[in-house]
């Protein structure tokens, strides 16, 4: 219920909820270019890539938006006016399918034929910049092959609602957004935009259950390759350095603690998508001055590294997506494709690399203490 409070009068009066026929509005002329405008409307930050998508082989149907989210997922957007009718889940479901085997690079070039069509300059390589600098995962190389879907009606109907509930549970992701317009004067209208499925108690749980319990099933050609690769570089360094070894988790990097809190090794595969591999010693500590003096207490081991590794070093004292306030140190491999090969030079670099700064980083820290 939304309510309009008079500053003058000081009365406090509800607004009438009225339709968006009411109001002679319209699901593609209206809603969905209030969508593409102000894509926060539908309650999180997405980027617009195109609106009535019909490049699909074999059918003419087309997705009213799509759109990516900051985790770079590829999102499916379908619009009704006032009433959901009974099948809305269904038709984005199939969309969902069509679009599943879209690339990164197809998205790009979608995207920069949007843009051009509304008369904006833009380089290919300018509209991958945009996609790649607006996705906020660190982890993100390509898009997987389960878009997520988003509902957006005045009303629901109990059918749509009832499925995707389940759909949910059964793994799919689907939100259901609200749009309600309530009139105020002749010539006004306010909309409320709202959540209406997953409820946040719900969407808690099940953040939970994957969190405790992350099935194979739910994870993506990207990250069972990722699990299976650092599985074996594990094992391969536990041969020649024993120890606890934490499980991979299918992100494109691997942590080795060095017993200092906010610094560890790294495996990390580089670029987007992946180009080349490096194994690195990252100061992550939430003080910007700690990292830097950290890093340039080890770059007088340069030359060390250097003649152990047979690889020049690189040093970065200003590192890290968003502040820039980490530190890192790495030696890298321009090979991105996982091979036997990148797994044996993976262990064997880590190998000399923790052999030749454990004992400096052990030494910093007792001096700390």
């Amino acid at each position: 219920m939304l309510f309009l409070y008079d500053k003058q009068k000081k009365v406090l009066q509800p607004c009438k909820e009225t339709r968006f026929s009411d109001h002679g509005l319209l699901e593609r002329q209206n809603i969905e270019q209030w969508v593409e405008q102000f894509p926060e409307i539908l309650a999180e930050e997405l980027l617009v890539i195109t609106k009535e998508y019909d490049r699909f082989d074999k059918t003419a149907e087309r997705v009213d938006l799509l759109a990516l989210d900051k985790e770079g997922n590829l999102v499916v957007v379908e619009l009704k006016r006032d009433d959901s009718g009974k099948n809305v889940d269904l038709q984005a479901i199939k969309y969902a399918a069509y679009c599943s085997t879209l690339s990164l690079q197809e998205i790009v070039e979608i995207y920069h034929k949007a843009q051009e069509g509304k008369g904006c300059s833009l380089s290919l390589e300018e509209a991958k910049d945009t996609i790649l600098q607006f996705i906020e995962s660190d982890d993100f190389e390509e898009l997987n092959e389960k878009p997520r879907i988003i509902l957006v009606a005045r009303e629901f109907r109990p059918e749509v609602t009832a499925s995707v509930l389940w759909l949910n549970k059964c793994g799919l992701d689907i939100t259901c957004i609200k749009l309600s317009p309530y009139g105020l004067t002749d010539s006004g209208i306010a909309i409320e935009s709202s959540v209406l499925i997953p409820l946040p108690e719900v969407d808690n749980l099940l953040i939970n259950r994957k969190t405790q319990v992350p099935g194979e099933s739910a994870r993506t050609v990207t990250q069972i390759e990722y699990i299976n690769f650092f599985k074996n570089v594990v094992d391969l360094l536990k041969q020649k350095l024993p120890g606890e070894y934490a499980q991979p988790d299918g992100r494109s990097f691997y942590k080795i603690p060095t017993g200092m809190s906010g610094v560890h090794f790294e495996w990390a595969f580089h670029g987007r998508p992946r180009s080349s591999f490096g194994v690195e010693l990252h100061f992550e500590t939430a003080n910007r001055d700690v990292n830097r003096s950290l890093i340039d207490q080890l770059s007088k081991f340069a030359g060390r590294i250097e003649a152990k590794l047979q690889l020049k070093p690189v040093f970065q004292r200003e590192w890290g997506q968003k502040r820039k306030c980490w530190s890192r140190l790495y030696v890298e491999k321009p090979e991105g494709k996982i091979s036997e090969e990148l797994k044996l030079w993976a262990a064997e670099k880590m190998f000399d690399l923790i052999g030749l700064l454990q004992p400096e980083l052990d030494r910093i820290r007792i001096t700390e203490q």
